[in-house]
């Protein structure tokens, strides 16, 4: 696999979901989502050229890869709404079912309504496609949760059953709970708001023991 790719996990092995550079996908894919009709959505770790996609899709922009047509569409333009820093990079990303979108970036952040750190999650509500438009909310305060040092950037993101999953940049410790970046780990009973709790935290993947020691989990996605 290459860094541009997506893999799938069993439970007790990868397959290859998506190959980046087949659809002609160059750089890092450092935020990805599935949706419920199979289509991904991806964000890049850099600014670049898109196939079938206008202008130059930056670090700060979301692309939808349509699984029938094998082609790719603008989703999101963070430029529209206020991610224009370079520290704005989405590095993690989820679409939930009540169509608010979900973004942590690399750095601090500061949009219209709201501002924050690379330990946060912000929800966007609005229009969405080449031309963006809506507003923003905190949605995940990572410091209430014991997040914040360094290395604990918020960097892959994905909700199930009211538990918000995640993966950091660097290692990470919560609340007697430590792992790697090659780890996924669980904040059970996610409140969301500026005042963010978990009633749990628990591992959810150890990378290590399935051979990904040394290779940083960039997105994750549920089915």
């Amino acid at each position: 696999m290459a860094n541009e790719d997506v893999v799938a996990f069993d439970g007790s092995g990868f397959s290859l979901h998506f190959d980046g550079s087949a659809h002609g996908l160059g750089g890092t894919v450092d935020g990805f989502a599935i949706l419920d009709d199979g289509d991904i959505l991806l964000s890049l770790t850099g600014a670049r050229s898109i196939p079938g996609v206008s202008g130059t899709v930056d670090d700060s922009d979301i692309v939808r890869f349509d699984t029938s047509s094998e082609s790719f569409s603008r989703f999101f333009d963070g430029s529209d709404v206020g991610l224009t820093s370079n520290g704005e990079d989405i590095d993690g990303l989820e679409l939930l079912p009540d169509g608010r979108l979900l973004v942590s970036t690399r750095g601090s952040f500061s949009v219209p309504g709201v501002s924050g750190g690379d330990e946060d999650i912000i929800a966007f509500t609005g229009t969405l496609g080449d031309v963006t438009s809506g507003t923003w909310e905190m949605y995940s305060d990572g410091s209430d949760i014991g997040l914040g040092s360094s290395g604990e950037d918020v960097g892959a993101i994905a909700v199930a059953n009211g538990d918000l999953h995640l993966s950091t940049w660097g290692n990470f410790s919560v609340n007697g709970l430590s792992g790697a970046d090659d780890d996924v780990f669980i904040c059970g009973g996610h409140q969301t708001g500026g005042s963010t709790s978990c009633s749990s935290l628990e591992m959810f993947f150890d990378g290590s023991t399935h051979g990904l020691s040394g290779n940083e989990i960039h997105g994750i996605d549920l089915p």
